[in-house]
This record gives C-alpha cells, structure tokens and sequence, in this order.
C-alpha cells in the first residue's frame, strides 16, 4: 500500500472515531497541513463542515455551535501559528466545561527542530487549559494502527464529554503529499459500548439543612430547563432564587416570584436579612455585590452541587457532584417542611421596589445605551441573545426586567474575544434569529467574525453600544484619574465609523434616534430577520450617572419603606 492510501486509510479510520463518538460538526480553518484531514471530513456526509479562515474566529464560532447544540464540536488547523490562534478559545471552553475537540495538525517528527518552515513545538501547546493531550502516531494501515487511530479519536471525544467535560488536543503528524485518496472506501470499526454514568448522592442526611432560611445562588449558562428546575427548587423550598442574566431565571420566573433579578442595586445596600443556608450551584454570578455579602456572612452552612470543586470564596461545607437534574431529582425524594413564607416575603418587597424604581426612572425613557438594552430585552421573544462581557452583561444584569430570550455568555475567562464569532456559531447551530447585545471596543476585537455571519447568512441583529472606547473604566476607580491619564489608556477611543464596517460585511445598517424606533428595529428583526448592525450611541459618562441616581433612589426609597 503506498504512502496515499496508508495516510488515507489511517485519517478515515480516525473520522469514524469522531463520528462514533458523537462529532456531528467540524470548523475547519485551512491551511497546508491539514489538507488530507479537512478534505475527508468536507467529503463526509454525516458532518456538517463550517469554513472559517480566521483561527481566532473559528475557536470561538465552535464555542457557539457547542453552547446551541449542548454536543461536542471539533476544530481543525494546519500547523504552527495557526493552532496558537485557538489558545483564547480552549482557555474559555475550560473554563466554561465546553467539550471542544482541537485537532492541529503538524510536521511530521524528522522536521521538528531542524529549521523546518512552519514547524514549532505543538505538544502540550494549551498546557493545562485541556483535560488531556494526545500525539498520534505518523499514519500506518495495519489493522492494528487503523484500530489505533479509531480508538484516539473516539477515547478523546468521550473523555471531552465525561464530567467535568471540557477541550482535549489531539496532534496529527502528517508527511507529504498531501493529498488523501479520494476513491477509498472508509473502514468498517467497531464502536464501543458506552455506558452513561450517573451520579447519585443521598441527600437524606442534609434534610434539616432545606428547612432553614436558605438563598439559592446561580452561576454560569444554564440551559432553559435547567433554569426552570431551579425556580421549581426555590418554589418547594421558599427560598428566593440569585442568579446573573446567563442562568435564563428570568425567562422562568417573569413575575419574578422566587427570582430576585436586580441584585446589583439590591446586594448593594447594606441591610439584608442573614440566611443560615447558601446552596450555590456552580460559581458566583457576575454581580459583584453579590459577591461581597457572600463574603461578610458568618455562621452559615454552604451547599456546592457542582460538577467541580469550584469555590471562590472557600466556605463549603457541603460539596455535592451532581447535576442541576440530578439534585432536583434527589431533593423530590425528601420529606421537608418548607421555611414559613415571611422569609421569602422580605426578598419579593426588595425586588418589587428595584422594579417600580426601574420603571419609573425618566433617563430610561430617552434612547441611551442602558435604555436600548432594557428595550431589547423586554421586546425579544424566544430568541437566543448573545450578550458582550464588560458593559453589556451588566446593563442587562442591572437594568433589564422578564424576556423570554435565551441568553448566553462567555464568562469563563471573560474576555472580549470572540464574541462575534461565537454568536455566529450560535446562529449557526440554533437556526433562530439571533441577537448580540455588544459594546464598540469588543465589537473591534472580532471584527473578522462578521464574515462568518456573512458567509453563511445567518440571521443575526447585532445591537452595538458605541461610547467610543472603554466604558466599563468609568465605572471603575480608574475614573478618579485626570483625562491626559485616563482617555488614551482606559477611555481608547475608537473614533470608527461603523457604518463603513457594515456596508464592509454586507450588513445593513441603522442608528435609531429614538427609543421607539430602536424598539420598531428589534420587533422587525425576528419577524424578518436579517444581517444587521443597530448602532446606539452614547456617552461613557451617562451610565455611571443613571446607576448613581438609582442607587440614591433605592436608599431613600428603602428608608421610608419596611423591607
């Protein structure tokens, strides 16, 4: 057999341990090396191939697909630089327990450290920011070795799924030529009987602890059923229910009942009653108030269920390894007397006093960028909603009521890489109209991402908060600094003109002057839907004015009110 069909053989017993192992999608950014691999995967009907020529891009458009799918996704690159770009997108799918599968190719072993164009080190590139790395073998066709090839890829792609799931790095040396043999039948390989694991835990001894005045606190993406779990787990225990905009409570509990939504201008002021339970599931929430009256609590019992020992502020008592379903399930099993409803009662006075405050706020009637993210908000139906980190997630987490939206996030790392990219991915694999919520200066870092909404015309509204630069900073203590300080190197502004990055990508554009017509614009996009950018204007100064007149209207409001 020559070296064509060796390599061919080899690569296609591989693509069948994908397959087998659940892989139903590819992002492949081309190159040279990776040449055989990407051609037999364009060439195999059971997956679906999305071309992304930006590496940065395509890591975090695979983060989308597997966040709109909940199935693992793999990404393919040639070698050198180009599996470097991947490395912001693997640190967020490890962060984020996203099973990303990335497959570099690479020199074969006799061009590695002898001047080899294109040729750097590709073994353990990602460190510790994968559960696990594997070097195949240069391609061989005994029985033996196709076996080999099968067993890396299906092993790798299930490891990427056992909890905690998370990216595993396969490394494929290749040797010239090539090009694959296109004519060969794919082998017949056996699958593996994989069994699913669960994980149980007995939660009998623990029952004294759900009849106390408890708080559930919420982290991280959380699917809509998981989301509607939870608020059923706060209604049979009475226990109010915290959780940030990415934990979908919101669009399960609109009333907002259990959920208390505004936190942020809640947790930051400095009368709340004192539970004695914390039971959390996975990390904080992004409010940092939140955060800190964690923090000051004394005497309390903590409950972690999550699927790892996470903890940031190191006071469990209980650790629980088990799922949102899976906790549910052992708590309907207990006999337990819920906490009487005056404990609840305290935290719904607070809620509904956030929220007439909200409603009644005359800065939130003009159109500004905290205006237009109330809007969006409140105007979308079930669609998925992809919000920006910095400003965006916290207008949302601050200042929005009930939606319906499924909202997402990339709040592993936090980073303001890939977001555009990411939402395309999420369009991509939701097959809704998609929005994404975006400040100027994060829009900036992915503008290559928009190609991929162009090349697959997806149907994404992107509603960009543009306060030329970084105005997150003015709300941080970085603001006290003089302007000759502050503006080149926290305010960066941008100075761009969007309208020309639109009429770049094939976008339409708009730049309502209005609240109404930002609203007609929203309401316009999921009847039909199109690739759009809606510019909002603002100033950075104008949030960190709103957010302190709140803040002074709830003290005076919780002076003269019992709570």
């Amino acid at each position: 057999m020559n070296h064509q069909k060796t390599m061919t053989s080899y690569l296609l017993a591989f693509i069948e341990g994908l397959k087998h192992a659940g892989i139903e999608q590819v992002v492949i950014s081309p190159g040279s090396r990776s040449t055989p691999v990407a051609l037999l995967l364009h060439r195999e009907t059971a997956i679906d191939c999305y071309i992304d020529v930006d590496e940065r891009s395509a890591g975090f458009f695979a983060l989308g697909l597997i966040k709109a799918t909940d199935k693992p996704v793999a990404l393919l690159c040639t070698s050198g630089t180009a599996a470097a770009n991947y490395y912001p997108a693997v640190c967020e799918a490890e962060s984020t327990n996203l099973p990303l599968v990335i497959l570099t190719t690479d020199r074969p072993p006799e061009l590695r450290n002898v001047g080899a164009p294109q040729a750097m080190s590709q073994q353990l590139l990602y460190a510790d920011h994968v559960k696990r790395f594997t070097e195949l073998s240069v391609p061989e066709a005994t029985d033996d070795m196709l076996r080999y090839s099968h067993w890396q890829a299906l092993s790798n792609v299930l490891f990427s799924q056992e909890t905690p799931k998370g990216p595993v790095h396969l490394n494929l040396p290749l040797r010239e030529p090539l090009l694959p043999d296109l004519t060969m039948e794919k082998p017949e390989m056996t699958v593996m009987d994989v069994p699913p694991v669960m994980r149980r835990a007995a939660l009998t001894s623990y029952t004294h602890l759900f009849e106390k005045k408890g708080v559930i606190i919420v982290g991280e993406q959380r699917s809509q059923e998981e989301a509607e779990q939870l608020v059923a787990l706060a209604k049979r225990l009475n226990w109010p229910i915290i959780g940030d905009p990415l934990t979908n409570l919101a669009a399960n509990d609109p009333e907002f009942t259990y959920y208390v939504k505004q936190t942020d201008l809640i947790f930051g002021q400095p009368v709340l009653e004192q539970p004695e339970v914390i039971l959390q599931f996975g990390r904080l929430p992004v409010t940092k108030s939140v955060m800190m009256y964690l923090k000051s609590l004394d005497d309390i019992t903590t409950i972690l269920v999550d699927d790892r020992l996470r903890d940031q502020l190191q006071r469990t008592n209980v650790y629980l390894d088990l799922t949102v379903a899976e906790f549910v399930a052992s708590i309907e099993e207990l006999t337990i007397q819920p906490i009487e409803t005056s404990w609840l009662a305290s935290w719904q006075a607070r809620q509904k006093m956030a929220t007439k405050l909200l409603q009644a706020e005359q800065q939130l009637t003009q159109l500004t960028e905290s205006s237009a993210t109330r809007a969006l908000l409140s105007t979308l139906a079930d669609n998925p909603l992809f919000v920006a980190n910095s400003n965006a997630i916290r207008f949302v987490d601050r200042l929005s009521g009930a939606t319906k939206a499924t909202v997402y996030g990339n709040r592993g790392v936090n980073g303001i890489d890939g977001l555009i990219s990411t939402t395309a991915g999420i369009a991509a694999g939701c097959q809704k109209p998609t929005f994404l919520l975006i400040g100027d200066l994060a829009f900036f870092h992915d503008m290559n991402g928009l190609q991929m909404i162009k090349q697959l015309q997806l149907p994404v509204t992107i509603v960009l908060l543009n306060n030329n630069g970084g105005g997150i900073f003015s709300f941080l203590s970085q603001n006290q600094l003089e302007a000759s300080d502050f503006e080149p190197l926290f305010g960066t502004p941008l100075d761009m003109d969007f309208q020309h990055v639109a009429a770049l990508y094939g976008a339409a554009y708009h730049q309502p002057t209005s609240l109404v017509e930002f609203s007609e614009l929203i309401a316009a996009a999921q009847k039909t839907p199109v690739f759009q950018i809606i510019e909002v204007v603002g100033k950075q100064q104008d949030p960190v004015d709103l957010w302190k007149q709140l803040n002074q209207n709830y003290q005076l409001a919780s002076g003269e009110t019992d709570v």
